[in-house]
């Protein structure tokens, strides 16, 4: 039986082939031709898939054991030097984007009382940035065809580079509104550029290494998953150093390096023509089965999103330094960004999207009974830091079994619908999961600060652990129907 080779499955897989057809630009196919060179590697990897297949059975234990791993070194490998510039160029800039929205927890909500404003503004402040995700991505995956997606994610970064820069200068402003105004405002610019930069990156991956789509956007996924985990930590260390003004320097300074060399080791392709006869965004959101895991994108973002501004209020009668209350925030962000290769390798062997979110929802509702704890459980479970520790590692794990599968269950069921596998079908699809994923960010910390408000963190996480029993149980009548059908 011939062997498939391993390529890691990104954030949000991608299952099918893209069309990368069109002139390249002669001055940089000159020194790359990233398609070329990403058909021969293919070759080679089927080429040796069969001559492997007659000495399978002379395989040790030990090499079955690690199968995975020596695929994945062996794309790495193959890479020219030009090409991992480029993937790690691309990875900069998506460690960025997360960064940039989660970089100001630590310390931006004392600067905001400082400047007389109230939790709701400051929680505004805060949901701007995924709302606007929310608003703008989709148009960004319908129109990229238009705009050229090397020409987004350049002026992408440069935008978010600059609105950065801009945003550490506003607490020289007065206290009050005009303060809070002026960062709702730079916020929602600097969401435009991180939507374009980060909706593009996609189709640039795909365009570069059309052979190698899933191995390249897992790596630009993982060190998204890495600034989303490292923010705070990174905001919390440079503020330390050099106050308001010095995380915002650095990371502003990052970006606008990146987007000059983007200029020149993104190749300038001409992306697809456009079809009248292409079918858009209202067309797939039409599709029933698109909406199962477009509710499991904006259930995970809920969860995690959640605990941006509660966690460390709810942990203070631990009396955990900041730097401790970081710690708990990265059990669960680092058991998120780590299990997304593993849960991807199992999509790409298994295609088994359903039972991965029936895992993740059912692992998600117990870590959120447990993080509370749950009135519910009110005399069986005290409020413990090890089981509050141990609950947000599972809701990392789980949050990742939640998402990795969305994505090619979606273009799966695309496809099986008779849409194009092109470009603009996939600039729409992406469209959509950042706006899911912006969606349910937005939610989470906006609404879930006023219910604790209102009601207490308990309850509220009782609230989300219900949700979660929707999806699931939603996810397994799906699978019942399926195996009826069958």
């Amino acid at each position: 039986m011939t062997k498939k080779p391993f390529i890691i499955s990104p954030f949000m897989p991608i299952s099918t082939q893209i069309s990368v057809d069109g002139p390249r630009s002669s001055a940089l196919s000159a020194k790359i031709n990233y398609e070329s060179t990403a058909e021969r590697l293919s070759i080679k990897e089927s080429e040796g898939s069969e001559s492997d297949s007659d000495e399978e059975s002379a395989i040790s234990d030990e090499e079955q054991a690690v199968p995975f791993l020596k695929s994945a070194l062996h794309t790495v490998s193959a890479l020219s030097s030009r090409q991992l510039l480029s993937i790690s160029m691309l990875s900069l800039a998506n460690l960025c984007s997360t960064i940039a929205f989660s970089c100001i927890a630590p310390f931006y909500p004392a600067e905001a009382k400082l400047k007389n404003l109230s939790e709701t503004q400051t929680g505004i402040v805060f949901g701007i940035f995924e709302f606007t995700m929310f608003i703008i991505s989709p148009l960004f995956g319908k129109y990229i065809i238009f705009i050229g997606a090397r020409t987004m994610f350049i002026v992408g970064i440069a935008v978010t580079g600059v609105t950065a820069i801009l945003f550490g200068f506003l607490n020289f402003l007065p206290s009050g509104n005009t303060f809070f105004w002026f960062s709702v405002l730079v916020r929602i610019l600097e969401a435009v550029g991180d939507a374009a930069f980060v909706t593009s990156s996609f189709a640039i991956a795909a365009k570069s290494f059309p052979k190698n789509v899933a191995f390249v956007v897992g790596i630009l996924e993982t060190f998204a998953g890495l600034g989303y985990t490292a923010g705070p930590v990174i905001g919390g260390f440079f503020y330390d150093i050099g106050g308001f003004q010095l995380p915002f320097l650095v990371l502003g300074i990052v970006l606008l390096v990146a987007s000059v060399l983007a200029f020149f080791l993104i190749e300038n392709t001409k992306d697809d023509e456009s079809n009248p006869e292409d079918k858009g965004m209202l067309e797939i959101l039409r599709l029933p089965q698109i909406w199962l895991p477009i509710f499991s994108v904006v259930s995970c973002a809920i969860s995690l999103s959640f605990l941006d501004p509660t966690l460390s209020n709810h942990l203070e009668s631990f009396k955990l330094t900041p730097t401790e209350i970081g710690l708990m925030f990265l059990l669960c962000g680092g058991f998120y960004t780590v299990m997304c290769p593993v849960f991807g390798a199992i999509m790409d062997r298994l295609h088994n999207g359903e039972n991965l979110l029936l895992f993740g929802s059912i692992a998600t509702l117990l870590s959120m009974f447990f993080i509370g704890p749950t009135p519910l459980l009110n005399g069986y479970v005290e409020k413990d830091l090890w089981v509050i520790g141990i609950s947000l590692a599972v809701l990392g794990l789980a949050a990742s079994a939640l998402y990795i599968p969305c994505f090619q269950m979606c273009l799966d069921e695309v496809k099986d619908k008779g849409f194009d596998d092109n470009f603009h079908t996939y600039g729409c699809v992406s469209g959509i999961f950042q706006a899911a994923f912006g969606f349910g960010s937005f939610i989470g910390p906006t609404f879930g600060s006023v219910v604790v408000e209102r009601v207490g963190f308990r309850w509220t996480t009782t609230m989300i652990a219900f949700l979660h029993i929707i999806l699931s149980t939603v996810v397994l009548l799906g699978i019942i129907i399926k195996k009826c059908r069958r």
